[in-house]
């Protein structure tokens, strides 16, 4: 997985925002700055930045299930159709084996 790069701003009421994409949209995470507490700059950083990362995971976790899920459906639909074809080549084969043996019966008769 490649490294997610962000984007770091802030407004007044001392809240770190970081910003990155996934899929072309925006995902953003926050931390905000209790009024209780000091602001530490480092500190917003680092928990924006986690909370970023960890909504790009949940999505990508997302869209990784739903695929898998399609390529299931994908493969037991290719396989009901592998099994169809099956069945269809053991008729073909039998109509082979029955019109040979008939033309061999007709053939020996003359």
């Amino acid at each position: 997985m490649k490294e997610v790069k962000y984007k770091i701003f802030t407004n007044a009421n001392s809240d770190v925002i970081a910003v990155s994409t996934y899929t072309g949209k925006t995902v953003k995470g926050v931390a905000k700055c209790d009024p209780r507490d000091t602001f530490d700059m480092d500190k917003g950083v680092e928990i924006a930045e986690a909370r970023c990362a960890k909504k790009v995971a949940d999505k990508r976790l997302a869209r990784a299930r739903k695929k898998y899920a399609e390529a299931e459906q994908i493969f037991r639909d290719a396989e009901a159709y592998l099994h169809k074809m099956s069945d269809y080549v053991s008729d073909a084969t039998k109509a082979f084996d029955k019109a040979q043996d008939t033309l061999y019966s007709i053939l020996e008769r003359a």
